[in-house]
């Protein structure tokens, strides 16, 4: 008989020692900073890869950095059925502290300044010839945080969404002029 289908693809035939490494993994990333929890996450898909989860599966939890989202798909490794809403791809609506928001406003107003800068220092565009500035306004925000930190930038009035994941500033102090 056929077996129903799962967010997370079909599941592997045999438990194996990997699953306890990513549940060792998940601990880890409980208890990780969010700015420093990007390598963990890189370690964990590798994981889930050797594991043989679906990659598609894989990339929207790697993408979304759900803790819920991982925690139901480890159940459903060890053989349960995976909750609907746990899988939802809704964002959740979680209290983000505010040093976590000053460290993501921080890491994408240095990211927003190197992309403009970087974009000026082209051939063409340099003080020595027309001295165009950048016409970059917004850019993607960077991964290191999850998308929940970026919505509360939007709601608490710092971050305009320009469109999937890119955002710009409200007030853009980066400009010269």
């Amino acid at each position: 008989m056929a077996e129903a289908a799962s967010p997370f693809g079909k599941r592997p035939a045999v438990a194996t020692p990997l699953f306890a490494e990513i549940g060792a993994k998940r601990d880890e990333l409980a208890s990780a900073v969010p700015a420093t929890a990007g390598s963990l996450w890189g370690g964990l898909h590798k994981l889930l890869l050797k594991a043989k989860v679906d990659p598609h599966a894989i990339m929207r939890l790697i993408a979304s950095r759900d803790l819920a989202m991982l925690d139901s798909m480890i159940r459903w490794l060890e053989g349960e059925e995976p909750s609907v809403a746990a899988c939802a791809d809704e964002p959740k609506s979680e209290v983000v502290p505010p040093e976590v928001m000053k460290s993501a406003m921080k890491m994408f107003r240095k990211r927003l300044k190197f992309a403009r800068l970087d974009a000026e220092s082209r051939l063409g565009v340099g003080p020595m010839s027309s001295g165009k500035k950048s016409e970059i306004d917004a850019i993607e925000s960077p991964r290191e945080f999850s998308p929940v930190v970026w919505q509360a930038l939007v709601a608490a009035g710092k971050l305009k969404r320009e469109g999937a994941r890119f955002y710009s500033l409200v007030n853009d102090d980066l400009r010269d002029d």
